[in-house]
């Protein structure tokens, strides 16, 4: 459906006073010409036109025009001042009306098929080559057009984006600046989610017409497919502030927000440490609109990763399959299942997951991966941190923190009297994997598998030349609850 908008012309960025004058001195013009010929008013319009007083020029050829309304030079005149201004349909008007009354000027004719191909209208273009010139290699061209264009206006009913695409591609290719044909282009495109050509052709349109709110709409839909809600929100405002009743962009902007007003909450009840309230949110937010999967799949993500951080990992892994299984070339998707892997402590999976995903995507961000779900597995079998303190190994610092001080209290020889001994044991381990796992780089070298200690035999085992912890009796260690 057509939206036609009304938008009032734009005023040059001169000064009020200067449009005034300028204003003031064509209406003299106007005034001045009653009393001249029509030769005398074509040849100030020509003056003016050559000077690029365009406004000025389309007044002498005006009075022309009053004074010799079938003068088709006066029309032509015209057409060559519109054309030149950009006012395609003004121009192709004035150029009907030099033809209307000279029909057998080859010169308009071809000037006339010329602007019918920039606009896409290749029939009308062919005929006009025809009439004038015969089968010319211009009126071959407007004719392969003119098929192209039936072609792909008969695929566009039949919903065959795929031939409908390629049809008015090949019409594209004799005219490329016609607003018609690119937006049955970036239509069949965004039906193929092919949404970069989509923004791209939808944004040729906007240029050649301001007031297309369709073309609006149709980028405002290719971003939001692609996930760039801002962007998709931006286009559709603007056609929103010229139509405000336009439903398409009406309803897409509506639906963006409230997307991203749930997808917001989940991610504050998230960074708040309630988990199982942002997962819910995050499905709430994914039920909206199931099938946008460049906003499903990120979402998707932070649900796999809560689910992890809950000790969810069935399901964390489950999901984090699920998403391969749709884009099993994603580097991420091989990252994130390889990531709840690990926590879920099934260390020989996420080894075979990042080798196959580097396998797959050659992404040297799974070297570093595979070193460290390699020392998670060597790891497993000797001293682990992780599992000293009860933490996942995606946990972060204010978890290692809280384990560590529960622990520390649980485990402190002052409260263990009975049994100070393996107490003192328990509590050195925990105070060592604390001062490992809460230290940025000591943390990477053992999560590489790389001795954290000076004088370590061996990844991630302990001190080889004492503990600072050793032998303090508990006496000297303090802690804040």
């Amino acid at each position: 459906m057509e939206h036609h908008v009304h938008r009032p012309a734009v005023l040059s960025s001169a000064p009020s006073v200067v449009r005034f004058f300028v204003s003031l001195s064509i209406a003299c013009l106007a005034s001045s010409s009653e009393t001249m010929s029509p030769g005398k008013l074509r040849q100030l319009g020509e003056v003016a036109f050559s000077s690029q007083r365009y406004e000025e020029a389309l007044s002498y050829y005006g009075e022309a025009v009053k004074a010799e309304p079938e003068n088709s030079t006066n029309y032509y005149k015209l057409f060559r001042v519109h054309q030149r201004m950009r006012r395609q349909n003004d121009a192709l008007d004035d150029l009907t009306k030099a033809i209307q009354y000279t029909p057998d000027n080859v010169e308009y004719r071809k000037q006339r098929g010329k602007m019918y191909m920039s606009m896409g209208k290749c029939g009308e273009a062919a005929e006009d080559y025809n009439t004038v010139s015969g089968l010319t290699e211009e009126a071959m061209r407007a004719h392969s057009c003119k098929i192209s264009i039936e072609n792909a206006k008969m695929f566009h009913e039949r919903e065959d984006w795929q031939n409908a695409f390629n049809a008015v591609n090949k019409a594209l290719s004799f005219t490329d600046t016609s607003p018609e044909l690119l937006m049955m282009r970036a239509k069949a495109a965004l039906e193929l989610d092919d949404y970069y050509s989509t923004v791209m052709d939808a944004g040729k349109v906007i240029k050649l017409d301001a007031n297309n709110i369709d073309a609006y709409q149709l980028r405002g839909d290719a971003y939001f497919w692609l996930g760039e809600h801002e962007m998709s929100k931006n286009h559709y405002r603007e056609a929103l502030r010229s139509d405000p009743e336009h439903a398409g962009c009406k309803n897409g902007h509506k639906l963006i927000k409230k997307i991203d007003k749930k997808a917001k909450k989940a991610d504050d009840a998230a960074a708040a440490g309630k988990h199982e309230e942002a997962i819910a949110m995050y499905e709430e937010a994914i039920g909206y609109v199931p099938n946008h999967l460049n906003f499903v799949r990120p979402t998707l993500q932070k649900k796999a990763r809560l689910h992890s951080k809950i000790g969810q990992h069935d399901r964390a892994i489950e999901i984090a399959q699920n998403l391969l299984e749709v884009d099993d070339e994603s580097a991420d998707g091989y990252v994130l299942l390889g990531e709840v892997q690990l926590a879920a402590e099934k260390f020989e999976d996420a080894v075979r997951t990042y080798k196959q995903g580097y396998e797959e995507t050659e992404d040297d961000v799974f070297k570093e991966k595979i070193q460290q779900a390699e020392a998670a597995l060597k790891q497993s079998k000797t001293k682990n941190y992780y599992k000293i303190l009860g933490v996942p190994r995606n946990a972060d610092s204010k978890e290692i923190k809280k384990a560590y001080k529960k622990l520390a209290i649980l485990y402190h020889p002052d409260k263990n009297m009975d049994n100070q001994e393996e107490a003192q044991k328990k509590f050195q381990e925990v105070a060592e994997a604390n001062e490992v796992l809460s230290d940025d780089e000591l943390r990477g070298k053992y999560d590489r598998g790389e001795d954290v200690f000076e004088n370590q035999g061996g990844g991630g085992g302990g001190h080889g030349g004492g503990h600072r912890f050793h032998n303090m009796g508990g006496h000297h260690f303090f802690f804040h609850h």
